[in-house]
């Protein structure tokens, strides 16, 4: 996901996780799991989509009873804290763009990467459906659009890993963009400033990415002509990592995370009900699992409760499902 601070209202919240971090593990019986391996210990950086996958897995791992704690830490915490065994995995590893707060982290062994669970996502620049078809559809395309764009490109917040990337295309004139400015702004700014381009059919040009509300909520496209920026068509996955020693400590809980997988559709679906319909993380997440079970069956092969009983019927019964046939 593009880097991004925490939500307003939130901060309270990282007061509340420090001491969150620093609990006891809870005891448990000898089985599936060692009692250290309770409470599993999910980061949640704020991002939406980290917000409806995290929930997705706590969710499970509630069922499970491992009782999941999902405390809310900016990106780099996540790492330190991974190293310093006070967060057990994180959900929302998206690459190449998240490469770089990652790589001190792999290179020591404190993180690994344990799984894809999202493929074919995209973040690069877009534009409206109206600017594709009226001939803006490859980056250089743009600098002919420019008296039409204003010379601008719409970013994110200041220290983004994407506007990055356009502020040093700028900065070499790559593609002729030499005389266009990056105008940051919050996540909300960008799409509000989308929105009334859309609404007054001005052309624009922005940062975009999937999965995110966005997709669903605009006609737009991503342009080609950027790998050398944003990669092979902008196209990234997301990774599933854990700290060092997880997979040996804790297997029963490390082959469950390593065997979510997701897909565009079901986040884009998550991340529109948390973010329009306002509602819950986790109230999200609990739907989305009941109206879903064959999208997550496959995750609990070889996967038990805690104390050793049968994954599948726990997770129904804690999603109030009837039992399988």
């Amino acid at each position: 996901m593009p880097k991004r601070t925490a939500r307003p209202g939130r901060i309270a919240c990282l007061f509340a996780a420090a001491s969150l971090l620093a609990a006891p593990a809870v005891a448990a019986s000898p089985a599936g799991d060692p009692a250290a391996c309770v409470p599993i210990r999910l980061s949640n950086v704020g991002w939406t989509d980290a917000e409806a996958v995290t929930s997705v897995a706590a969710t499970l791992f509630d069922a499970l009873g491992y009782a999941p704690q999902t405390p809310l830490l900016p990106l780099v915490m996540t790492y330190m804290a991974m190293r310093d065994r006070r967060v057990d995995a994180f959900l929302s590893n998206w690459q190449p763009m998240g490469s770089t707060p990652i790589a001190p982290f792999l290179a020591d062994g404190s993180v690994e990467r344990l799984a894809v669970n999202l493929s074919g996502a995209h973040y690069t620049l877009a534009v409206p459906e109206f600017v594709w078809q009226a001939g803006l559809r490859d980056y250089r395309d743009i600098a002919k659009w420019g008296p039409r764009l204003g010379y601008m490109i719409f970013g994110l917040e200041a220290g983004n890993d994407g506007n990055a990337l356009v502020l040093d295309m700028i900065r070499k004139d790559q593609f002729h963009l030499g005389r266009f400015r990056l105008v940051e702004s919050s996540e909300q700014g960008m799409l509000s400033q989308v929105d009334r381009s859309i609404q007054s059919h001005r052309p624009i040009v922005f940062l975009a990415w999937e999965p995110h509300p966005m997709n669903l909520r605009f006609a737009l496209h991503y342009l080609t002509g950027g790998d050398d920026v944003f990669g092979p068509d902008g196209k990234t996955t997301v990774n599933t990592v854990i700290r060092r020693g997880y997979r040996t400590d804790c297997p029963n809980a490390a082959r469950l995370l390593a065997q979510i997988r997701f897909t565009i559709p079901d986040e884009n679906g998550m991340m529109l009900a948390i973010q329009q319909d306002h509602t819950p993380p986790l109230q999200v997440a609990r739907q989305w699992l009941r109206d879903h079970p064959d999208a997550w069956r496959a995750w609990l092969d070889g996967v038990t409760t805690r104390d050793g009983a049968p994954a599948l019927a726990a997770v129904r019964a804690h999603l109030s499902l009837p039992p399988a046939n």
